[in-house]
């Protein structure tokens, strides 16, 4: 594999640009150039709500794609499906029709016991164990949010008066592993939380040379689960009021990180400075 992936050129175009998309059914111009990618569809109605003049623009095998105007910014929103693998189509097919800053508004599972129910979690960079991510690049190629996206979504954060967690997220691919283990290994790193998308969302960005970043809601707290010989393996309902309001308030943060980037993109600049570096 490695031979493979050595000579792989994700400099060069695919083939499949401005063409119309075999998983996510959408084809030229039907997207803008800031999508934000929750995993789960469920998602996707709160997200609209956000947004006005709202239009589906396509749902196929899951993958649901509208389309919308959040303030003064066109926004696209499309759902990915869960694991790295699903994920990496959607992201792959929005780049294909010249998305260039991607967002994941998604759950997480708490690693510190620090993080509570409806906390929020800004990861600057994640551990790569997706299932899928090792098929792009060799193992010691880092998954780093885009240095744009981070920053505009604590930004975005701090202005709105919400509190969060940041540090590095750990993308897994084994959501019912049982041992105490598979979760302390990396407890004992100070990783923060862990989902199963935000790896494969970086290290695809990043080998396309677009944006990405993440931000989760915290649903349980795996480090508190883990403490006993067998682990406590449940979620509670995330129709709670502590989990919907660390949902919205995810929306909400990464919605307004969209239009702060693209103004500062629009700008000629991602710190939205000019040329001679003034704001």
């Amino acid at each position: 594999m490695e031979g493979h992936l050595e000579r792989s050129d994700y400099r060069q175009p695919t083939g499949l640009e401005g063409k119309r998309q075999y998983h996510i059914a959408c084809g030229p111009g039907d997207v803008p150039s800031t999508v934000i990618v929750p995993g789960d569809q469920g998602r996707v109605p709160l997200i609209v709500s956000e947004l006005a003049n709202a239009r589906l623009i396509a749902d196929n095998r899951g993958l649901i794609t509208y389309r919308g105007r959040y303030r003064d910014v066109d926004v696209g929103v499309t759902s990915t499906g869960m694991g790295g693998p699903s994920a990496a189509i959607a992201y792959e097919e929005l780049i294909n029709l010249g998305v260039t800053v991607l967002i994941r508004v998604g759950s997480v599972a708490g690693l510190q016991p620090e993080l509570e129910e409806g906390d929020l979690v800004i990861p600057y960079a994640c551990v790569r164990d997706d299932g899928v991510s090792r098929y792009y690049v060799p193992e010691n190629y880092p998954a780093a949010a885009s240095p744009p996206v981070y920053q505009a979504l604590i930004q975005a954060a701090g202005e709105m008066g919400y509190r969060f967690h940041t540090g590095i997220n750990w993308t897994h691919s084994a959501f019912y592993a049982r041992t105490p283990e598979y979760f302390d290994q990396w407890v004992r790193k100070r990783v923060v939380s862990m989902e199963m998308e935000a790896a494969a969302l970086m290290v695809v960005a990043s080998l396309r040379g677009v944006h990405s970043g993440f931000i989760g809601t915290v649903y349980a707290n795996r480090y508190r689960q883990s403490r006993s010989e067998r682990v406590d393996l449940s979620v509670d309902s995330p129709s709670r009021d502590v989990i919907q309001r660390g949902v919205r308030a995810s929306i909400r943060i990464a919605l307004e990180a969209a239009r702060l980037l693209a103004h500062q993109l629009q700008s000629g600049s991602p710190d939205g400075k000019n040329e001679r570096g003034e704001p």
